[in-house]
């Protein structure tokens, strides 16, 4: 394995302008755009995919290839979700994120260890996809140029 951070895709270097200058690979493997989600997921899955797979898509970032680690991504978040319900503090269970031993000693709870290991999924499958906060700051949409031709624009020479 290559030590360093992965290489970030082509297309998510074209969207934030190149900045690096670097010459981009022009030869990286052009999957078939746009994927249908994973048979497996659950219903709080699907509603992950359904929220961000039109995003991604628009941007071109995702693709055949990639419709399992977005349904893991997707998987996640669902897991996510489930786990922080069972983690609101009730009467009963004040602090549900931890679990007391008969000898005392205190442990994460399951839902707890189900939280941080979805929360670290989604961290790492967000900068895959490049939809972590970060990847969005560093990305920066070319301004469309405003046309001063009426007639350029409706005989189609005129489009951004």
């Amino acid at each position: 394995m290559r030590p360093g951070p992965p290489p970030k895709p082509t297309a998510i270097k074209r969207l934030e302008g190149n900045p690096g200058k670097h010459a981009l690979n022009e030869n990286e493997p052009k999957p078939v755009a746009g994927c249908k989600p994973p048979a497996y997921l659950s219903k709080g899955a699907l509603l992950e995919w359904e929220r961000c797979y039109p995003e991604l898509e628009r941007m071109g970032l995702i693709t055949r290839v990639d419709q399992h680690s977005f349904g893991a991504y997707c998987t996640a978040v669902d897991q996510l979700g489930r786990a922080m319900v069972k983690l609101t503090p009730t009467e009963a269970n004040p602090m549900p994120e931890i679990q007391v031993l008969p000898n005392g000693r205190q442990l994460p709870s399951g839902e707890e260890m189900v939280r941080r290991q979805a929360t670290e999924e989604i961290r790492k499958f967000s900068a895959m996809f490049g939809f972590s906060p970060a990847d969005r700051a560093r990305i920066v949409a070319a301004p469309t140029k405003p046309v001063d031709d009426l007639n350029a624009v409706l005989s189609g020479n005129g489009t951004n």
